[in-house]
């Protein structure tokens, strides 16, 4: 009896081993890769939006400032 209650505890590991390797690996490797690249992306973003910002805003002011200094 007691052996093959081992053999049931033993099979029940292994039945159950995949699953519990398979969340840890989720947890500690991809739920991480998945923040930071969402958090690289983010960032990217804003600083895309930022340097268009600025263009447009130094475009807008050459074209003043051509406009006013250097009538041809």
């Amino acid at each position: 009896m007691n052996t093959e209650l081992l053999n049931e505890f033993y099979l029940l590991q292994q039945s159950r081993a995949p699953i519990a390797y398979h969340e840890m690996m989720e947890e500690r490797v991809y739920t991480p890769i998945k923040r930071v690249n969402n958090k690289m992306t983010t960032w990217i973003s804003e600083r895309g939006h930022m340097l268009m910002h600025l263009d447009v805003r130094l475009n807008s002011s050459l074209k003043h400032l051509r406009k006013k200094y250097l009538k041809f």
